[in-house]
Parts: C-alpha cells; structure tokens; sequence
C-alpha cells in the first residue's frame, strides 16, 4: 500500500510539460532497470492479489449455488450478479497492465456491468411473482405515491400494467445503451477522435461520458422507485442488503471515475515526468476495484447466500453443469429486449380497453334502475328518500332515462292525496275539494259530484 501511495504521490506532484489531450494512454513502466519498477511490482502484485481473493470467494459462492439449484428462477438472477466480482476484479487487473487497452477492455465490464443491474430488477420481480400477471395482482390495492426526488411533487399508481413496464424499461434501456457507448467509444479510439484526456465538446469521450451518466441515472431511479414500492412486499428475502450489494459494485464504481476525473480537472491529479494525469487516474481506478471487490465478495456472501435454497430440500445436490448453463445463457435477456416493442403494444391494448370499459361503465351507470318498483316496500329508507335511492343521484336525473317514469314514491304520494280529496269530497263537494287547493293533478271520479252540481259551478265561476 504504501508503494502504491509513493507512485501516486509522485504522479501528484512532479509536473511536466503539456501534453497532447488526445496522446495515446502509456501504461506503468514494467521496466527493471526504471526507478520505478518495484513500486510497480509491488502494486501490480498486490493488484492481483486481491483480485484473486475476491474471485475466489465469488466462485465458491457460485459453484454451492449450482449444487443446490432447485429454484432456478431466483438463481439464475443471483448467479449472474455474483460472478460481476470476478468480471470486475479479471478487467481491473488487466487495464492496470495493458492500460493502452483499457478501452477495448472496458467493453466486456460494461456490458456485464448492464447485464447485472437488470438481472437484479429482475429477481426483484420474480420475487413477487413468476408472471406480469402474478406480479400486477401482488401490486393490487397500492396507494398512489409521490416519486422520490427531484420528481416528488409528481405523482403515480403503482397498482397498474403501466408502473411495472416503464419501470423495467428504465433498467433495461441502460443494457443497451451502456454497451453501445463503450462500442462507440473503441470505434472513436480507433479514428482517434476519442480523447479519453479531454472534456471538450468537440471529442467523443465528453458525449459518451455524460450519456452513461444519463443512462445509469435513469436505470438507478427506476430501479429505487421501484424497490421502495415493493420492498415490504418481498421482506422475507431481505432486499435491502442485496440492493445494497448491487449498488456498491454498480454505481459506487462509476461515480468513483467521474470523481477521479474531477480531481483531473481541477489539478488535484497532476502529470508526472513518467505518467499522464490520465494515465494516474486509470491505475489507481484499477487498484480501487479490485479492492473494492473483496468488500464486495463478502456483501454477496450476506445477501445471496445458497444456504437459503437448501432448508427445503434437505440438502439435495443438483447436477452442476446444467445448472451453470441455465445461469449463463443470454437468451432470458435478449428475449426479454426483443419482446419489449411487444409488451408496449400490449400496454397500449389494455389502455385502450379500459377507457372503453370506463365509457362503457358510465352508459350502464345512465340505465341504471335506481329504484325498484317490485321489490322495494312502501315506508322503506327507498321510498323516504324523495325518489331517490340511498348513496346514488336522484331519479329525476337529467342522465336518467327513467326521469319520467313513476316511482314508488309518487305512487304513495297520490294514493295519500286521494285520501284526503275523499275525505273532504265528503265534507264540502268539490268546493270543500277547491278551498284546500284544488290542484290539477288531483284525481277526479264521476261519484264525487253530480252533473246539477259541476254546471253551478261552472256558471258561478263565469259570473
């Protein structure tokens, strides 16, 4: 450690003259008779060490995993997140000694590093179901909630086809662009208009480098949100360590090269009279990974352990070589990118089916038979409503089509006014019907008054 520190303390401080931005990267002098040789020895040695420590540790996890793999779906997700250790830990030992290769090397890291983070999305949904279907009915019943920041004051509903899908195209968009960047990247290197030492518009490693930024970005929010919806759903797997696991190698690895390269920009990292300033910030890139590889070794012993796997099968062993070709085969994943302008298309379907639904719903909401006429008493909460039904609108409802119809309730208003226009027919004749208000909708019988009667009337009425 200390060799490596002297080597960065001279990279630090011995300035030199400027440079080309777009001069090709120069690896460390593995010269014996440079004055630098042992400290590069030392680290390129110590490099290699713990890269072998931490692989080592990740392929034994690997290999009990393919002893006990009786739940392939969950291990086929966890396998190929452990073995991004030795993928990271196997690239950051070679760039370190053919650093003028990092480009072309870095393609395999990336490309496995997007392979991983959609893996993990993927276990997270497969543990709340095996199916879209089965993971939309666990979702059922969710509130809405806010998006975590910088997105809270908007809003989303978690419970629909819609949440899953735009958060699974979040990961799965950085699968295809972060290889493609570090394709595009190696195609540049090779016309040299790349300029890894530069951060001017003008060359490409400006554009692919906030392009990552984007993307990983994206995949990291879509893949938080949707953890923090689901992660008391799935707490039985305790998803909180291997997000943590994840997280770790993923992203804490990239932010770690763009503040390396800040620290270039701003000088805290100079050039040497040996190394350029971007040549320092690759090797010690390299050395941070593979140490960082053995933290990460021990989390995945933590949050993936195959232990969990065996306590229902007794320990039974499964055959180790079928188990590790159902693991590394790529095709889950690139079914899963061919099929996505299908599952959009489907989206779309069943947006389309339920507005009509909703319309249909609204039109048999309008015929609705808000009051019974059959089965509903008289002197029911119904029929006290004032022709309405309890919870719902009024029947007289201009989007009611029965706004005409007679109702319970106007048939026991007329037989009680036809009581009382008897009772005070009885009483007074149709004049004692006339001084309570006579109303033209009061029922009129031929017993009531005589013919002798209705004519005095009429004439008393015209004088």
């Amino acid at each position: 450690m200390s060799a490596l520190l002297h080597l960065l303390v001279r990279s630090s401080n011995e300035t030199s003259s400027e440079e080309d931005e777009c001069a090709a990267l120069k690896g460390p002098n593995f010269d014996p008779n440079s004055d630098e040789y042992a400290a590069v020895m030392i680290a390129w040695c110590v490099t290699i060490g713990l890269a072998v420590l931490a692989s080592a540790a990740s392929f034994w996890l690997c290999f009990r995993h393919f002893q006990h793999y009786h739940n392939p779906v969950h291990q086929r997700q966890i396998v190929r997140i452990l073995l991004m250790v030795p993928v990271y830990a196997f690239c950051s030992t070679l760039s370190f000694r053919l650093i003028q290769y990092t480009v072309y090397i870095d393609i395999v890291r990336d490309c496995y590093e997007a392979f991983v983070l959609y893996s993990f999305y993927i276990l997270l949904t497969n543990y709340l179901g095996p199916t879209l279907e089965a993971q939309h009915e666990r979702m059922q019943g969710k509130p809405k909630m806010r998006y975590p920041a910088p997105l809270c004051c908007l809003w989303y509903n978690p419970s629909g086809y819609a949440f899953l899908l735009n958060t699974k195209f979040l990961v799965l968009q950085y699968v295809v662009v972060r290889p493609a960047t570090t394709t595009l990247a190696m195609i540049l290197s090779a016309f040299n208009l790349l300029c890894p030492t530069s951060s001017s518009p003008s060359h490409g490693q400006f554009w692919i480098t906030y392009i990552n930024l984007i993307s990983s970005t994206l995949a990291m929010y879509g893949l938080f949100t949707f953890y923090i919806v689901v992660h008391n759903d799935i707490k039985e797997y305790k998803p909180l360590w291997k997000v943590i696991a994840v997280k770790f190698i993923v992203f804490f690895t990239f932010w770690q090269s763009i503040l390396l390269d800040a620290l270039v920009a701003m000088q805290v990292i100079k050039s040497s009279t040996t190394y350029s300033s971007e040549n320092a910030t690759d090797l010690i890139q390299s050395f941070l990974i593979c140490t960082e590889m053995v933290i990460a070794a021990l989390l995945h012993m933590k949050a993936f352990p195959y232990s969990e796997f065996t306590q229902t099968t007794a320990g039974r062993r499964t055959r180790v070589l079928p188990s590790m070709l159902d693991a590394l085969s790529p095709m889950h994943i690139l079914h899963d990118i061919t099929s996505a302008p299908g599952d959009v298309r489907a989206q779309r379907k069943r947006r389309k089916q339920k507005k009509r639904n909703r319309i249909l719903g609204q039109f048999d909401d309008a015929f609705e038979d808000r009051i019974s006429m059959i089965d509903v008493e008289l002197g029911s909460p119904r029929s006290a409503s004032g022709g309405k039904s309890p919870g719902k609108g009024r029947m007289d409802s201009p989007l009611s089509p029965l706004k005409t119809a007679v109702g319970v309730n106007d048939i026991a208003e007329e037989s009680e006014e036809d009581s009382e226009y008897e009772s005070e027919s009885d009483e007074g004749g149709l004049v004692g019907a006339r001084s309570r208000g006579f109303q033209s909708h009061d029922p009129l019988y031929l017993g009531d008054v005589s013919l002798e009667e209705f004519q005095g009337d009429i004439k008393r009425s015209d004088l």
